[in-house]
């Protein structure tokens, strides 16, 4: 009787194993979307990562990733190479926001993460011309310029 106990509570532990190790692969497997290249600027190459942007009503979440040519570093000192963030974009009033920030050590936001967000973050009115406001024409949906509108 108790072999058959344990027998059947260890196929319920292996059962939860493998229903908690599939969840965390299919989460590792979205944070690892590809970045699709959007543009470039003088000291910066710019990628999105397509298939997260979140549309509600006239805002727009998007992840942006920066391979930055030189290293930079944060008020701390660390250095960084590439940075991630998460915008909000009022595509009415042609604003940005950053969400969440993180710069990485090497390339394509790999090696050490390092914390970029700023307390209170402001919006910030979007130039001509500039990424954000290319972001916006690209993927809000007002806006039809563009052939990666959705």
């Amino acid at each position: 009787m108790l072999t058959r106990l344990f027998n059947f509570n260890l196929l319920y532990f292996l059962l939860a194993c493998l229903v908690l190790i599939g969840s965390q692969a299919a989460h590792a497997q979205s944070s690892n979307s590809p970045w699709v290249e959007f543009g470039q600027l003088s000291n910066s190459d710019v990628f999105v990562r397509e298939n997260s942007i979140e549309r509600v009503g006239d805002y727009l979440k998007i992840w942006v990733l920066y391979n930055h040519h030189n290293a930079r570093t944060n008020p701390s000192d660390d250095a960084y190479r590439s940075a991630i963030t998460l915008f909000q974009f009022d595509c009415q009033d042609k604003k940005s926001q950053k969400l969440n920030s993180y710069g990485y050590e090497e390339p394509m936001g790999k090696g050490k993460q390092i914390d970029l967000l700023e307390k209170n973050p402001l919006w910030i009115e979007l130039p001509p011309n500039s990424i954000g406001m290319h972001l916006i024409e690209a993927y809000c949906p007002s806006h039809n310029a563009g052939t990666r509108n959705r």
